[in-house]
């Protein structure tokens, strides 16, 4: 199972850093998902329908920034070099493009740039979770990793104790948007730190269980 070859601790981290991304780029950056592309994908289609010239930019800029995200996530996952490794590199960019985004909002940097360091951080988090987790959980949507657990759940007896790692990946995801819009609410300067932070935490809990003890990072199951 996912957890068993990316960590339980580093997983739901994802989610919930993905979340607190969401919420924050939807209440403060122009009502926009740079996560969700499911919904991001929706948002674009109305704005587009209804007129909403700068929404559609807005989301239309957050697709193509999370776009950006995959293709450099695979690129670098499918490189040469360690491949035990790649993972772990393509967690620490995306922790740089967060942290830029941190520092770009405590800067006052203009929008459009924020969606696309957003946009691009949670692309190439998909791109690691799906290498990873060979498609199974997604940190960043909830739609297949839901029917993943339904799946489980009405599947055979030894497939449903599966189920509890796709409903934890989607309470994750929840609780850091609520974390996130808590935080916007209370002290905005600490809401784009949410992210940066629990992103630092699950890539530092990642290499120090694996790599630190000599084992691949992608565990016995990795490409």
């Amino acid at each position: 199972m996912a957890p068993m070859r990316f960590g339980a601790v580093p997983l739901l981290g994802l989610a919930f850093a993905a979340g607190a991304v969401d919420a924050l780029s939807f209440l403060s950056l122009g009502e926009v998902f740079t996560a969700n592309m499911t919904g991001n994908i929706v948002l674009l289609g109305l704005a587009l329908g209804t007129g909403h010239t700068e929404h559609a930019l807005g989301s239309g800029l957050a697709l193509a920034a999370f776009m950006t995200g995959l293709a450099a996530g695979f690129f670098l996952l499918k490189g040469a070099g360690d491949r035990s490794l790649r993972p772990l590199a393509g967690l620490t960019g995306e922790l740089a493009l967060l942290v830029a985004m941190a520092v770009g909002w405590a800067a006052q940097t203009p929008r459009p740039a924020l969606i696309v360091l957003s946009g691009t951080a949670m692309g190439l988090q998909s791109a690691i979770t799906r290498w990873v987790c060979d498609a199974t959980v997604s940190t960043t949507y909830v739609t297949g990793t839901l029917t993943s657990m339904a799946g489980q759940i009405i599947g055979p007896p030894a497939a449903r104790s599966g189920a509890r790692w796709p409903l934890a990946v989607v309470l994750a995801l929840a609780a850091g948007a609520v974390f996130a819009a808590l935080a916007l609410r209370l002290y905005p300067p600490a809401a784009p730190l949410v992210a940066p932070a629990v992103v630092a935490l699950a890539t530092s809990w990642w290499a120090i269980r694996d790599w630190g003890r000599g084992r691949p990072l992608l565990g016995a199951g990795g490409r």
